[in-house]
């Protein structure tokens, strides 16, 4: 990509996370959410390659919890219920066959990432709203009264509800016009995580737990900065680059660190009189 269009490709993503990202207040259930996803995500960069059949057995029970409290309306039995028990069958299931848990999401990241790139391609402004769109109705209207802060935070978590339905609106319309030569990138990559699932299932999901997990942590971080502190978002939001740099190091620093530990090699302590004792350095 030549400089000019990396800049205006760039400039672009900025404006759309300044319209798609709204300011979010700093309430209990976003500090500790926040919280909850970092610590998630440092566990899934650090400890990943020793842990996958308790992640699998968790991201089970998650999945069962939510199907169960979606479907409690139909079944007609309270969402507590309906999410408790679906969740602990999907977490017996999930524990029970956690490797073709992870082949499945092999193939479903780089499908992912491979889609993800095809709808990143070219001028980014297509995902912008009209400036008609976007000015709206607000020309010309005026201003009662002022909000009190309770409704200044409503209209904020509605304002990034329809922010996020615009979203979704513009990316199906992508993925509709993509055509079946755009969609040979997804499918192939769709293949190269399933033969990357057979003949180097661990190795692969490492890689891209981790960098899960990285962009888990790095997000939910950046997502408790601009809430506890205004100020920062502007500064977040004008060098995306920074995000995206800490998401990479804090990746290739936990890859090294489980690769250190899996080429450690175990010491063998031979007790008086006795068998020889393993003892991991």
């Amino acid at each position: 990509m030549p400089p000019t269009e990396h800049k205006a490709w760039l400039q672009t993503f900025q404006e759309l996370l300044h319209y798609y990202v709204p300011e979010l207040p700093p309430s209990p259930a976003l500090v500790f959410g926040s919280l909850a996803v970092f610590c998630a995500g440092l566990f899934l960069v650090f400890r990943s390659g020793k842990s996958e059949r308790m992640v699998v057995s968790c991201f089970g029970f998650i999945l069962g919890g939510w199907i169960g409290w979606q479907a409690s309306d139909l079944v007609g039995t309270p969402g507590p219920i309906s999410a408790a028990v679906l969740g602990l069958v999907l977490t017996i299931i999930a524990y029970r066959t956690y490797r073709v848990w992870l082949a499945g999401g092999s193939v479903v990241v780089l499908f992912f990432a491979a889609t993800t790139f095809q709808l990143g391609r070219g001028d980014l402004s297509r995902y912008l709203p009209a400036v008609d769109a976007a000015r709206g109705k607000t020309e010309g209207a005026k201003v009662l009264e002022l909000p009190t802060s309770e409704e200044q935070q409503r209209n904020q978590l509605n304002q990034a509800a329809v922010q996020l339905e615009k979203f979704k609106e513009k990316v199906i319309s992508e993925l509709k016009a993509l055509g079946p030569i755009g969609w040979l990138l997804p499918l192939a990559a769709a293949v190269v995580g399933g033969i990357l699932a057979f003949w180097a299932l661990r190795i692969f999901t490492i890689i891209w737990l981790g960098l899960l997990g990285a962009g888990l942590a790095v997000t939910s971080a950046m997502t408790l900065i601009c809430a506890q502190w205004p100020n920062a978002r502007d500064s977040i939001f004008n060098e995306p680059r920074i995000g995206i740099g800490l998401i990479a190091g804090l990746w290739i620093a936990g890859l090294l660190l489980q690769a250190k530990e899996a080429r450690l090699p175990k010491r063998v302590i031979k007790p008086e009189g006795g068998k020889p004792a393993a003892q991991t350095a």
